[in-house]
């Protein structure tokens, strides 16, 4: 009787459970939490490495007390390995919104404009197109919304902040500007162009640490201060949301950098008077924020194609 005959270890196909679990230990650095994202044991995550790298007969990370790092066999893999998840991404994809099976539900964090003023439009059409995927906002500050989606607690955010050193991609999908407004009994409305010397000392109402409007106000204040001299912002209280501003801003409590968007009710109203701050222009971006494509659903990534044609 012939022995029978094996097949090499280097011509055995790879498979898409292997390489999901590569790129995931290779981002992640850790064993403990790939296994955690992709909600397999430890052992298992262990497992698919040692068999992917018994397959290729090459060594793909090196472990050592500060982590996992790909080695240069890995690195080499990484590239295609991510390219092999985005086409199954796709693939599974087109079939489920061919057959009508795009099922599920979708978690999607906003920031405080955005969640007002553009995921509202934007859930109404995806619900049309994809009435089987069951929607769910989840409104934070920017910073918020990052962390989340970064840990994938949540798949997809729109936030008014760049993402900074997080890995996610990040597509422009809309815009915004902040004005200066005041209740209409404020001494400076009569003025309506105003310098930064003119509101040294004034009380401003500001958002709390992190919000994409606290951050985009403060850098615009800095690079003003810069030519005319730093003034001393007087804080007279922090809020949580946009509708507490303005109704602060009613209640006379100081001035606010506040969305337009926001706003224009009130300003057309006369509940508020918008004012001109001299040298301030800020026009903020709506950013779609993800993960990269082959790490989302495929409800995600319909969302995310939604959103860009819509923008």
């Amino acid at each position: 009787m012939k022995p029978r005959a094996t097949t090499p270890p280097a011509t055995e196909p790879l498979s898409i459970r292997q390489l999901e679990v590569f790129v995931a230990l290779v981002e992640r650095e850790s064993f403990t939490k790939a296994a955690r994202q992709l909600r397999l044991s430890q052992s298992t995550v262990s497992g698919h490495i040692s068999d992917l790298e018994r397959r290729l007969e090459v060594r793909l990370v090196d472990r050592d007390r500060s982590g996992v790092r790909p080695t240069a066999a890995g690195t080499a893999l990484l590239r295609p390995a991510r390219e092999v998840l985005k086409a199954e991404r796709g693939a599974r994809m087109a079939i489920e919104e061919l057959s009508g099976l795009l099922k599920g539900h979708l978690l999607v964090g906003g920031s405080t404009i955005p969640s007002s003023y553009l995921l509202p439009a934007l859930f109404a059409r995806f619900h049309a197109a994809y009435p089987g995927v069951a929607l769910q906002l989840v409104t934070g500050d920017s910073k918020e919304v990052l962390d989340r989606v970064a840990s994938a607690d949540i798949e997809i955010g729109v936030v008014g902040s760049p993402p900074g050193k997080r890995d996610l991609l990040a597509d422009r999908i809309g815009e915004d500007m902040l004005v200066l407004v005041a209740p209409p009994a404020h001494p400076l409305v009569e003025r309506r162009s105003l310098t930064m010397a003119d509101i040294a000392g004034t009380p401003l109402v500001m958002r709390e640490e992190g919000s994409g409007t606290r951050t985009a106000t403060e850098k615009a204040l800095r690079k003003l201060a810069g030519t005319e001299g730093a003034p001393e912002l007087n804080i007279a209280c922090q809020v949580g949301n946009t509708e507490a501003m303005c109704a602060a801003v009613r209640h006379g409590l100081g001035m606010a950098f506040v969305s337009s968007l926001a706003v224009s009710e009130d300003v057309a109203a006369g509940r508020l008077v918008a004012l001109k701050l001299k040298g301030f222009d800020v026009r903020r971006p709506f950013l779609l924020v993800s993960r990269p494509e082959h790490l989302v659903s495929p409800a995600a990534l319909a969302f995310r194609t939604l959103a860009l044609q819509a923008r």
